[in-house]
Protein backbone atom coordinates (compact mmCIF):
# COMPACT_ATOMS: atom_id res chain seq x y z
CA UNK A 1 0.00 0.00 0.00
CA UNK A 2 2.54 2.15 1.20
CA UNK A 3 4.25 1.71 -2.08
CA UNK A 4 1.22 2.15 -4.53
CA UNK A 5 1.01 5.95 -3.06
CA UNK A 6 5.07 6.56 -3.69
CA UNK A 7 5.01 4.96 -7.21
CA UNK A 8 6.62 7.99 -9.39
CA UNK A 9 9.65 8.53 -6.52
CA UNK A 10 12.62 6.46 -7.42
CA UNK A 11 14.89 4.76 -4.67
CA UNK A 12 16.71 7.91 -4.72
CA UNK A 13 14.69 10.33 -4.59
CA UNK A 14 13.55 8.38 -1.60
CA UNK A 15 16.87 7.87 0.41
CA UNK A 16 17.42 11.87 -0.29
CA UNK A 17 14.58 12.19 1.62
CA UNK A 18 15.28 9.95 4.55
CA UNK A 19 18.63 11.37 4.55
CA UNK A 20 17.06 14.83 4.43
CA UNK A 21 15.00 13.84 7.31
CA UNK A 22 17.34 12.38 9.53
CA UNK A 23 19.52 15.67 9.03
CA UNK A 24 16.53 17.75 9.98
CA UNK A 25 15.61 15.96 13.14
CA UNK A 26 19.75 16.25 14.13
CA UNK A 27 19.61 19.56 13.73
CA UNK A 28 16.83 20.62 15.57
CA UNK A 29 18.29 18.17 18.35
CA UNK A 30 21.25 19.64 18.34
CA UNK A 31 19.78 22.70 18.55
CA UNK A 32 17.43 22.10 21.46
CA UNK A 33 20.28 20.76 23.33
CA UNK A 34 22.40 24.14 22.81
CA UNK A 35 19.66 26.31 24.07
CA UNK A 36 19.95 24.03 27.10
CA UNK A 37 23.19 24.85 27.76
CA UNK A 38 22.73 28.12 26.99
CA UNK A 39 19.81 28.56 29.55
CA UNK A 40 21.83 26.57 31.97
CA UNK A 41 25.11 28.73 31.82
CA UNK A 42 22.52 31.74 32.29
CA UNK A 43 21.51 30.58 35.64
CA UNK A 44 24.95 29.56 36.20
CA UNK A 45 26.07 33.33 35.42
CA UNK A 46 22.77 34.77 37.22
CA UNK A 47 23.47 32.30 40.04
CA UNK A 48 27.19 33.41 40.42
CA UNK A 49 26.25 37.30 40.17
CA UNK A 50 23.59 36.65 42.84
CA UNK A 51 26.40 35.18 44.89
CA UNK A 52 28.88 38.24 44.23
CA UNK A 53 26.01 40.11 45.14
CA UNK A 54 25.73 38.59 48.60
CA UNK A 55 29.21 38.50 48.97
CA UNK A 56 29.84 42.49 48.36
CA UNK A 57 26.51 43.38 50.26
CA UNK A 58 28.45 41.08 53.35
CA UNK A 59 31.43 42.70 53.11
CA UNK A 60 29.75 46.03 52.66
CA UNK A 61 27.19 45.80 55.35
CA UNK A 62 28.31 42.76 57.42
CA UNK A 63 25.47 40.73 57.84
CA UNK A 64 22.18 39.62 55.04
CA UNK A 65 19.49 40.64 58.29
CA UNK A 66 21.26 44.70 58.53
CA UNK A 67 21.11 45.01 54.45
CA UNK A 68 17.23 43.71 54.59
CA UNK A 69 17.03 46.23 57.51
CA UNK A 70 18.37 49.22 55.82
CA UNK A 71 16.69 48.27 52.55
CA UNK A 72 13.69 48.51 54.69
CA UNK A 73 14.87 52.02 56.13
CA UNK A 74 15.33 53.14 52.79
CA UNK A 75 11.41 51.94 51.36
CA UNK A 76 10.30 53.38 54.23
CA UNK A 77 11.88 56.72 53.41
CA UNK A 78 11.12 56.53 49.98
CA UNK A 79 7.54 56.20 50.95
CA UNK A 80 7.69 59.29 53.71
CA UNK A 81 9.12 61.37 50.27
CA UNK A 82 6.71 60.53 48.21
CA UNK A 83 3.94 61.92 50.63
CA UNK A 84 6.12 64.82 50.90
CA UNK A 85 5.89 65.25 47.90
CA UNK A 86 2.48 64.81 47.15
CA UNK A 87 1.90 67.45 50.16
CA UNK A 88 4.50 69.70 48.25
CA UNK A 89 2.36 69.41 45.19
CA UNK A 90 -0.84 70.46 47.35
CA UNK A 91 0.78 73.18 48.77
CA UNK A 92 1.64 74.25 45.82
CA UNK A 93 -1.78 74.31 44.20
CA UNK A 94 -2.59 76.02 47.28
CA UNK A 95 0.01 78.76 47.01
CA UNK A 96 -0.94 79.34 43.29
CA UNK A 97 -4.96 79.65 44.22
CA UNK A 98 -3.65 82.44 46.99
CA UNK A 99 -1.22 84.28 44.69
CA UNK A 100 -4.10 84.29 41.99
CA UNK A 101 -6.40 85.69 44.53
CA UNK A 102 -3.54 88.13 45.50
CA UNK A 103 -2.75 89.40 42.60
CA UNK A 104 -6.80 89.80 41.67
CA UNK A 105 -7.15 91.43 45.16
CA UNK A 106 -4.35 94.03 43.88
CA UNK A 107 -5.97 94.72 40.91
CA UNK A 108 -9.13 95.82 42.75
CA UNK A 109 -6.64 97.83 44.95
CA UNK A 110 -4.77 99.74 42.47
CA UNK A 111 -8.48 100.37 40.74
CA UNK A 112 -9.85 101.86 43.92
CA UNK A 113 -6.72 103.76 44.27
CA UNK A 114 -6.66 105.10 40.51
CA UNK A 115 -10.38 106.14 41.49
CA UNK A 116 -9.80 107.84 45.21
CA UNK A 117 -6.92 109.49 43.21
CA UNK A 118 -9.26 111.19 40.83
CA UNK A 119 -11.43 112.01 43.53
CA UNK A 120 -8.95 113.89 45.05
CA UNK A 121 -7.55 115.75 42.31
CA UNK A 122 -11.37 116.34 41.67
CA UNK A 123 -11.77 117.59 45.46
CA UNK A 124 -8.53 119.67 44.60
CA UNK A 125 -10.13 121.29 41.73
CA UNK A 126 -13.38 122.27 43.82
CA UNK A 127 -11.25 123.34 46.72
CA UNK A 128 -8.76 125.89 44.38
CA UNK A 129 -11.73 127.16 42.47
CA UNK A 130 -13.45 127.53 46.01
CA UNK A 131 -10.79 129.30 47.06
CA UNK A 132 -10.60 131.32 44.12
CA UNK A 133 -14.03 132.60 44.61
CA UNK A 134 -13.70 132.97 48.67
CA UNK A 135 -10.30 135.35 47.32
CA UNK A 136 -12.90 137.16 44.72
CA UNK A 137 -15.78 137.87 47.24
CA UNK A 138 -13.01 138.40 50.22
CA UNK A 139 -12.08 141.55 47.37
CA UNK A 140 -15.29 142.15 47.06
CA UNK A 141 -16.49 142.92 50.45
CA UNK A 142 -13.05 144.98 51.19
CA UNK A 143 -14.34 146.92 48.30
CA UNK A 144 -17.64 147.25 49.17
CA UNK A 145 -16.12 147.66 53.21
CA UNK A 146 -14.06 150.68 51.87
CA UNK A 147 -17.08 152.06 49.87
CA UNK A 148 -18.80 152.06 53.00
CA UNK A 149 -16.49 153.42 55.09
CA UNK A 150 -15.96 156.45 52.32
CA UNK A 151 -20.00 156.77 52.37
CA UNK A 152 -19.88 157.06 56.25
CA UNK A 153 -17.41 159.80 56.09
CA UNK A 154 -19.34 161.24 53.59
CA UNK A 155 -22.32 161.26 55.71
CA UNK A 156 -20.52 162.61 58.59
CA UNK A 157 -19.37 165.36 56.81
CA UNK A 158 -22.79 166.14 55.02
CA UNK A 159 -24.52 166.15 58.47
CA UNK A 160 -22.04 168.07 59.66
CA UNK A 161 -22.45 170.53 56.87
CA UNK A 162 -25.89 170.28 57.82
CA UNK A 163 -25.76 171.32 61.62
CA UNK A 164 -23.41 173.66 59.97
CA UNK A 165 -26.27 175.44 58.37
CA UNK A 166 -28.90 174.77 60.18
CA UNK A 167 -26.65 176.88 62.54
CA UNK A 168 -26.29 179.58 60.86
CA UNK A 169 -29.48 180.09 58.86
CA UNK A 170 -28.37 183.03 56.59
CA UNK A 171 -25.30 181.76 55.51
CA UNK A 172 -25.62 179.56 52.50
CA UNK A 173 -22.45 178.63 51.67
CA UNK A 174 -21.44 175.43 48.85
CA UNK A 175 -19.12 172.25 50.48
CA UNK A 176 -15.14 172.80 49.57
CA UNK A 177 -14.42 169.50 47.57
Amino acid sequence: MGNESVKGLSVNAKTLILILLFVNVGFASKMINKYYAMKESGYIREKTFHEQLQQRVMKSFGSMEEMNKMIADITRQKEEAEKVAGSVREHDEQLKLVNKKLEDAKARLEEEKARLQKEIWETEDSLSQAKKVMSDKDYTIKELMNNLETAEKEKDALKKQLEEQTKTPGAWSLPHQ
